[in-house]
């Protein structure tokens, strides 16, 4: 069955089973954006491997700074799949602005011990058993626009999202003749995600405030989990199959007039 259409979703995936017999495991899939891209591909054909750190009903346990719970969680998702043929690298964490001078060692840890160190040893291990199964695979690693541009604020989170734009440029270059190809997703500002309410909650900002977000934007609007979904299930998809290294900036815009490169 046809899913209904939803508002601002991109008119260049309408192939609703774009992602048709493929296995893809998300991380932080327990709720906003990973909950949100694993609904978008299972409504698009896929078989979802959901992990969170906080399990619960459809969601598996994985804390993706943990080895062994990363092997662990892929076995698992082996044995009953037969198979993994894409991984979003999703789960992150972020502590809101601070001023350069009052960013916290144990923070910092933290965002690098997820953000990019999850996201390494997520693509080291899943890329391994794709190539030990022969067949092709994709992997999307969440960055941000602070993986692209300067935000003040934003030092220690955007020092995280740049690594993992560098990471996923050099692991596209030794898993391309594998037939494995990686790209980075740098979102910004999208809808009702813990990321957006968390800084707007943080700022003191009203419900009413929160809904004018992204009205400054070029496009005028802030992004949603279906323009972040479309590009993510492209990335998957065999439409994308000669596509590896790049990055994805999906901003409506508003990096153009950065010191972006």
């Amino acid at each position: 069955m046809t899913p209904p259409l939803r508002p601002h979703e991109s008119m260049a995936i309408k192939d609703y089973d774009a992602l048709a017999g493929l296995t893809i495991m998300v991380t932080g899939a327990a709720r906003s954006l990973g909950a949100a891209f694993s609904d978008y591909f299972e409504d698009r054909g896929a078989a979802v491997w959901r992990t969170d750190i906080d399990a619960s009903e459809g969601v598996h346990r994985l804390d993706v700074t943990s080895r062994l719970e990363w092997e662990t969680s892929v076995k698992e998702a082996l044995a009953e799949h037969g198979r993994i043929d894409g991984l979003v690298n999703n789960a992150g964490v972020f502590y809101g602005q601070r001023d350069f001078w009052d960013e916290a060692d144990e923070e910092l840890d933290h965002m690098i011990n997820v953000n990019l160190k999850g996201t390494w040893v997520g693509t080291q291990i899943v890329s391994k058993r794709m190539a030990e199964g022969g067949h092709p695979g994709s992997i999307v690693n969440l960055s941000s626009t602070s993986g692209v541009m300067a935000t003040k604020g934003y030092a220690g989170y955007g020092t995280t999202r740049w690594a993992v734009r560098g990471f996923t440029k050099l692991a596209a270059g030794d898993l391309a003749a594998h037939q494995i190809r990686v790209n980075s997703l740098h979102p910004h500002g999208v809808k009702g995600t813990g990321m957006i309410l968390a800084s707007a909650a943080a700022a003191g900002m009203t419900e009413e405030q929160v809904e004018r977000l992204g009205t400054d934007s070029p496009m005028g609007r802030m992004g949603t989990t279906d323009d972040m979904g479309a590009i993510a299930t492209f990335l998957l998809s065999s439409a994308a199959s000669f596509i590896t290294g790049r990055e994805f900036v999906v901003d409506g815009g508003v990096t153009l007039s950065s010191n972006s490169s």
